[in-house]
């Protein structure tokens, strides 16, 4: 599971964090301000100057990627490592111009089973917020949403499509994982009485792993980005927020460390796992010396035993009395010389090269005669000697 979700993290660092792939180092090392009519603003924002924001990771001081807004918006980002330790998943607010306001809630993380039976096991011995079963985003809306905004004086409006926000995250995560990894998107618009709009937006990121031929594991998790706005500047707002993170640019220094920190948690759990192989061989071969023991001391009981109730080197009345606990027999194959144990109670046994056998009650049966059994050479066998 580990393994699992550290994938779907580092998709969210590329996906949430990062952008343009043609950047390089000195990209972030000589940022330069941009004017919205390079990103193909409308008309009336080809004045407005942007200003670069970094996602800077606080463990290491490298910074995930940059993404241009207006200047006159006061953009704070803040990396959270509450996924995972080393790889940060950013929380952004945003404060501008025309009652602007624009935050995102933390990662929800939960698992899910396809067996009723494996979810309660695993509900009942591990975290129980972790293990839930995967719920639609509309239920998302209905449980966490539609209460926060009718708290906050808003009414929902309608359901609308990010046809340009969806396609650039589809992109980055067919591109990242293969397919791997799927995503549901649902974005609200709502508004209150003071003319003001806002837009909610639920992104979930699922994949699945089968745990056994009879389940299969599902690792999901889920976010909200609520945006607040006059609502003469909705279109306006959504516009720029989009272009901000489609035209957003990646460090290759970002992307140079979680390659590395990804190999060096490979080669960690390569070696746990081959230290935790050498410890089961360590037990089972001071198992094996201690079993050994303890069947040489039985053997010697065993032995005897039977030395004083047939006589020292008394082999045959040895096997005898064996066999007739086993209700076994020894017989002699003459076609290779052997001897073999076969079930007690019959008349005869026909046996061939291999040491299978036939038991016949019948003193007239040979199969070697007519249709020959499996084409090959059965001799009678007798007991042994």
């Amino acid at each position: 599971m580990k393994t699992k979700a550290f994938y779907l993290i580092f998709i969210l660092t590329v996906v949430i964090s990062c952008g343009n792939k043609n950047s390089t180092q000195t990209d972030f090392e000589n940022q330069h301000v941009e004017t919205a009519s390079t990103i193909g603003f409308n008309e009336e924002f080809n004045s407005k100057k942007l200003k670069p924001h970094s996602f800077r990771d606080a463990r290491t001081g490298i910074v995930v990627s940059s993404s241009s807004y207006p200047s006159d918006w006061n953009v704070i980002s803040k990396p959270n490592y509450t996924l995972d330790q080393k790889l940060p998943i950013f929380l952004t607010q945003i404060q501008g111009p025309n009652n602007l306001k624009s935050f995102n809630t933390p990662m929800k993380v939960h698992i899910s089973y396809q067996n009723p039976q494996t979810y309660q096991f695993m509900r009942n011995s591990v975290s129980r917020n972790l293990h839930r079963p995967m719920i639609s985003n509309q239920a998302i809306i209905q449980e966490e949403v539609l209460p926060r905004m009718q708290y906050s004086g808003f009414e929902f409006v309608e359901q609308i499509r990010l046809p340009k926000l969806e396609n650039y995250v589809q992109q980055k995560l067919r591109a990242e994982s293969g397919g791997q990894v799927q995503m549901d998107m649902i974005s609200t618009v709502w508004k209150n009485n003071k003319g003001q709009k806002a837009l909610v937006t639920v992104g979930k990121l699922y994949m699945q792993q089968p745990l056994s031929f009879i389940d299969t594991m599902t690792l999901w998790m889920y976010s909200a980005d609520y945006m607040f706005v006059d609502e003469g500047h909705f279109t306006e707002s959504i516009s720029i927020l989009e272009n901000a993170l489609i035209t957003s640019k990646e460090n290759p220094q970002w992307k140079q460390y979680v390659a590395q920190l990804n190999q060096l948690r490979a080669q960690k759990s390569a070696q746990q796992h081959q230290l935790k192989m050498q410890n089961r061989q360590a037990a089972f071969n001071a198992h094996q010396e201690k079993m050994k023991g303890i069947w040489a001391a039985q053997d010697a009981n065993h032995a005897s035993f039977m030395n004083r109730t047939f006589g020292a080197n008394s082999s045959r009345s040895q096997q005898n009395f064996i066999n007739m606990i086993n209700e076994e027999e020894t017989v002699y194959n003459p076609l290779n010389g052997k001897n073999y144990q076969v079930d007690a109670g019959s008349m005869q046994y026909w046996m061939d090269s291999e040491g299978n056998y036939i038991k016949n009650n019948d003193l007239f049966y040979n199969p070697n005669g007519g249709i020959n059994l499996g084409n090959r050479e059965w001799v009678k066998v007798g007991k042994a000697f």
